[in-house]
């Protein structure tokens, strides 16, 4: 099983910065078909997308840093990769969410957020940190399961690999939906809470020990 993806102490973005610095394949695709290599990118900005600014600041973050008048005709995607055998990679939204991908790792994402709804797809596992705004809920989305927050933190592991979708709750609430042809569930978790989605169950897990997850 693999383990929890959860920000240690100041130690995180240290860690992202540092394997960075030793050559790393991550990568970011950008809404033309591009690719920003990061390992051989100096801090500062990488790109502008439509008065969006991508930024790798001093400690190997990647910053998604939107002007006071952005306005976009359309949504413009990026994704984030983190190949296997790497260390975690900190990366913060145009909103201000925060989000740590684990190895061998995707994170589809707009560069800002428009409509009422924020939404991003995931493959693999992160641990999220999200921006409260209670107009516009926050949702990750994995094949027919859907993870709706408003502001809180949580972690999701939906590798490819695996049979099962598993979201774990720290703090706040989250309320996790499977879409299935003939009966659609949701279930909402408390703090210490995971929801297993997968083969058309969706089944939750009590007092959970994270440090055991």
């Amino acid at each position: 099983m693999r383990s929890l993806v959860r920000p240690a102490s100041g130690a995180t973005t240290e860690s992202s910065a540092q394997f960075l610095s030793r050559g790393g394949e991550y990568v970011i695709t950008l809404a033309d078909g591009s690719s920003v290599y990061l390992d051989s990118a100096a801090s500062g900005t990488l790109v502008t997308q439509q008065n969006v600014n991508v930024i790798r600041n001093e400690k190997g973050e990647i910053v998604y840093q939107a002007s006071n008048n952005t306005a976009q005709s359309e949504v413009s995607y990026n994704s984030l990769f983190n190949p296997r055998g790497s260390k975690v990679i900190t990366l913060a939204l145009s909103d201000g969410t925060r989000v740590w991908l684990n190895s061998e790792s995707s994170l589809r994402y707009p560069t800002a957020f428009t409509g009422s709804t924020r939404e991003v797809e995931i493959t693999g596992e992160a641990y999220f940190e999200v921006s409260h705004n209670a107009a516009k809920p926050f949702y990750v989305k994995k094949g027919a399961v859907d993870v709706q927050v408003l502001g809180t933190r949580f972690n999701v592991n939906a590798y490819e690999d695996e049979e099962t979708i598993k979201v774990t709750l720290l703090e706040g609430s989250v309320s996790v939906h499977q879409a299935t042809v003939n009966d659609p569930r949701s279930v909402t978790l408390k703090p210490g809470q995971q929801a297993s989605a997968g083969n058309g169950q969706l089944s939750t897990i009590n007092n959970l020990n994270l440090d055991e997850v």
